[in-house]
C-alpha cells in the first residue's frame, strides 16, 4: 500500500496546539483487490457469524418499521433465517459440493460421510427458513430439533479441542460460538411468544 501526504492538507491550529493531517491513501488496483478477497475470505470463513450481523440489522429494521411487532417474535423470524437457515444451507453448498476445503476449516480430513452431514445441513435449513412465519409448533420443532443438532456440534468441537488440540478456525472459531448461541437466543425467544402475537 502506498501512502501519500499532500502538504497542501496539513492544517496547523496554533490555539489548540494540534496538527491534522489529511492522509491520502493511494491504493492500486492490485492492492484494492487483495483487500476485497481478503475481506470476502472473512465473511466466508465466519458466515455464521455474518448471518448473526445481518439478522441483527433486519431485527433494527423491523422494530422501526413496525414496532408494534413483539421483540420475541421479531428475534425468532430474522434469526431463524438467517444464522440458523441461511448458515445451514451455506455449510451444504460446501460439505456436498467443497467436501476438500469444508474439511480442511475443521481440521479434519475429507469423508463421504460430509455428504449426509451436508443433507442434514440442507433439510434443517430448509426448515428453519419455512419457520419464519409458520406454527407454534413447527417453530418449537424447528427448535428442538436444531438445538439438538448444533448442541451437539459445539460438544464435538469441545472434545476436539481438548483431546486433539484441534483450534481450525472451522472448529475453535465463531462456528463453535454460533452453535452454542444461536440455538439458546431461539429458545429464549420461543419462551416468550404465543400464539396470539402479531403475525
Amino acid at each position: 500500500m502506498n501512502v501519500l501526504i499532500d502538504p497542501k492538507y496539513i492544517n496547523i491550529n496554533p490555539q489548540m496546539k494540534s496538527v491534522t493531517f489529511f492522509v491520502i491513501l493511494n491504493y492500486s488496483h492490485r492492492e484494492m483487490m487483495n483487500m476485497m478477497i481478503d475481506w470476502i475470505a472473512l465473511l466466508l470463513q465466519n458466515f455464521g457469524f455474518s448471518m448473526l450481523i445481518l439478522a441483527l440489522f433486519f431485527i433494527l429494521l423491523s422494530k422501526i418499521i413496525n414496532p408494534r411487532l413483539a421483540l420475541s417474535e421479531t428475534v425468532f423470524r430474522w434469526i431463524v433465517v438467517f444464522p440458523l437457515g441461511f448458515t445451514a444451507i451455506y455449510a451444504f453448498i460446501f460439505h456436498a459440493f467443497c467436501p476438500q476445503l469444508s474439511a480442511q476449516a475443521i481440521g479434519w480430513q475429507p469423508s463421504p460421510f460430509q455428504f449426509e452431514v451436508a443433507m442434514a445441513n440442507l433439510g434443517f435449513g430448509v426448515i428453519a427458513i419455512l419457520a419464519f412465519k409458520a406454527s407454534l409448533g413447527f417453530r418449537l420443532a424447528t427448535v428442538i430439533g436444531n438445538t439438538l443438532w448444533l448442541w451437539g456440534d459445539a460438544v464435538g468441537h469441545i472434545y476436539q479441542m481438548v483431546i486433539n488440540n484441534n483450534y481450525a478456525i472451522g472448529n475453535a472459531g465463531s462456528w463453535f460460538w454460533m452453535d452454542v448461541f444461536i440455538p439458546l437466543i431461539l429458545i429464549l425467544s420461543i419462551i416468550q411468544l404465543r400464539k396470539p402475537a402479531i403475525r
